[in-house]
């Protein structure tokens, strides 16, 4: 790989599962930019030296895997405030003279309940599994958008943890935050899974009782495409949205702040499946 051809690249480890690659290129593609995307393996001790080093190479952004999405935070001359918020970062923006930190989980996850599901947040009632990254990111930007939001977390120490720290940010901006059980999906408009339960198996979290056709569901899991959580969905005659949208919505969101436009969801979502199929045969 030429290093001055670098634009952009997916940082962390493992890496060589990332779909960033296939998505990014198929963008960069499309719009024309000459330059390569790649993904590099660092497991965090060099991320400092990671990215002063592609800084002054010319790279224009990162996305951020595990386990540098706390870590990099440190390396970096700024965040903004979500990414502050959660302590987590996932999106870095480089230029010669500063780099910057976001987060663009929630709003991706939004995104994909919107654009794919045909979600009305504001004031919706929306369920949020797990309290873990990712359901940080996603109960901040519900509830940032209106939602009225319940966490249910195995560990309810810690959903009480993520309201504590969030909802104060959310009562502000229209929406609130409380700590539920599994039993308040049955007055939800909104159902996300954000934990991995139904990855490369046929669990799930919710009773198929409990499901109804009022249901717009999401997925944060893309491996199956259709978990057992979506398929029960699907079967109750419920909306449901796979955790490859969120993948496509976020990444589309770092692109705009990487590079000021942002590629039609259906370009990455293409590019994302021939990769998955590809790895299967």
């Amino acid at each position: 790989m030429n290093a001055a051809s670098l634009v952009a690249a997916v940082i962390g480890s493992p890496v060589s599962h990332s779909l960033s690659p296939a998505m990014y290129r198929a963008a960069l593609r499309i719009h024309g930019v000459q330059g390569e995307y790649e993904a590099l393996e660092c497991v965090g001790d060099d991320v400092a030296a990671l990215v002063s080093t592609l800084q002054h190479q010319g790279v224009r952004g990162l996305s951020v895997t595990m386990p540098l999405k706390e870590r990099i935070i440190a390396a970096l001359d700024s965040v903004d405030e979500v990414a502050s918020l959660l302590h987590a970062v996932n999106c870095v923006v480089l230029t010669s003279t500063h780099t910057t930190g976001y987060n663009t989980d929630g709003d991706g996850c939004c995104d994909a309940l919107t654009e794919q599901g045909g979600a009305h947040l504001g004031g919706a009632t929306a369920v949020v599994l797990g309290a873990g990254g990712t359901g940080r990111s996603v109960a901040l930007a519900l509830g940032c958008r209106g939602a009225h939001v319940v966490v249910v977390n195995r560990s309810v120490s810690h959903a009480e943890q993520l309201v504590q720290r969030l909802g104060s940010v959310v009562t502000r901006e229209g929406g609130t935050l409380r700590v539920g059980t599994i039993d308040d999906i049955a007055s939800a408009d909104v159902v996300v899974n954000t934990t991995s339960v139904g990855m490369n198996s046929t669990e799930t979290l919710v009773p198929r009782s409990m499901l109804r056709a009022e249901h717009i569901v999401l997925d944060a899991v893309y491996q199956p495409l259709e978990t057992t959580f979506l398929a029960d969905a699907r079967s109750a005659g419920a909306t449901v949205v796979d955790g490859l949208w969120m993948l496509v919505q976020q990444a589309r969101r770092q692109c705009v702040l990487q590079f000021g436009w942002k590629p039609t969801a259906e370009v990455m979502r293409e590019a994302a499946e021939r990769e998955l199929r590809a790895r299967r045969q």
